[in-house]
């Protein structure tokens, strides 16, 4: 194969690869599975489990360092303003202090729970890289994985079918 026709082929691959909006699966998670059971702690003490009963789940797994969760943060904040009456949002900070996701959380305005992971629930759910999105159903099924920065139109059409379903 020549050499140009070598950086071709690669530069489609790539292409290919950027254009697919959603992980199906990760290492431990798929879409139409039982999402996992799990319990995390909150940056105010409260301790949270996979229960909600019987409510869909939002949960945005994100660290503050990380330049891309800082770029989605405010459309899913703004998102979860617009459905919180519908849907149960979950923040869930990896691997962090306490006091530095809740003063992260607290300068964007976030007003639903933001847990701390100390790496279960990442190992859980086999989150690899940061942001991750996870959409859960009322029966507690996984609709939906985003790995990195969600767009808002995806965050907005998957938020809407959980809302509906």
């Amino acid at each position: 194969m020549s050499r140009a026709l070598l950086v071709v082929a690669a530069a489609g691959a790539v292409a290919l690869a950027a254009a697919r909006p959603a992980a199906v699966f990760s290492d431990n998670l798929q879409i139409g599975q039982s999402a996992p059971a799990f319990h995390v702690n909150t940056t105010d003490g409260l301790s949270l489990t996979g229960n909600f009963g019987g409510r869909p789940v939002y949960i945005n797994v994100f660290a503050t360092w990380c330049p891309p969760c800082r770029r989605e943060l405010p459309s899913v904040i703004a998102h979860a303003k617009q459905y919180r009456d519908r849907i149960v949002f979950l923040f869930v900070d990896e691997q962090e202090p306490p006091n530095v996701a809740k003063q992260f959380a607290s300068s964007l305005g976030v007003v639903m729970p933001v847990a701390i992971d100390p790496g279960q629930f990442a190992a859980t759910f086999g989150v690899g890289g940061l942001p991750w999105s996870i959409f859960i159903d009322r029966r507690g099924i996984v609709q939906y994985i985003y790995r990195g920065n969600i767009p808002p139109i995806v965050l907005d059409d998957q938020l809407s079918k959980l809302a509906s379903s």
